[in-house]
């Protein structure tokens, strides 16, 4: 059983690196490394929004962009929708 205890510290000690570091960054840099918890407190301290569910078809090219952007930006993806209707929508009232 000490073997597995030992895998399983192992395991533990790990650091967490996200696809958006491993673009951007070199990996072995760990002053740069966000832990999870600081990500999830800085989700936490966003203002909570009221949200309504939405169903539409969208052409799977766009939607494998958005997936890949939502991927790189580790955002979700309803939240890059949301901006970018928002950009657009202020662009139409101020023309």
């Amino acid at each position: 059983m000490s073997k597995v205890d030992d895998i399983k510290n192992l395991k533990r000690q790990q650091k967490t690196i996200t696809p958006t570091q491993v673009l951007v960054e070199a990996v072995g840099n760990e002053n740069n490394v966000v832990s999870s918890e600081e990500n999830n407190q800085e989700r936490k301290e966003e203002k909570k929004v009221e949200r309504k569910r939405v169903s539409f078809d969208l052409r799977t090219d766009l939607h494998k962009e958005l997936k890949m952007q939502s991927i790189l930006q580790e955002k979700n993806i309803y939240l890059l929708i949301e901006e970018a209707l928002e950009k657009y929508l202020n662009e139409l009232k101020n023309n």
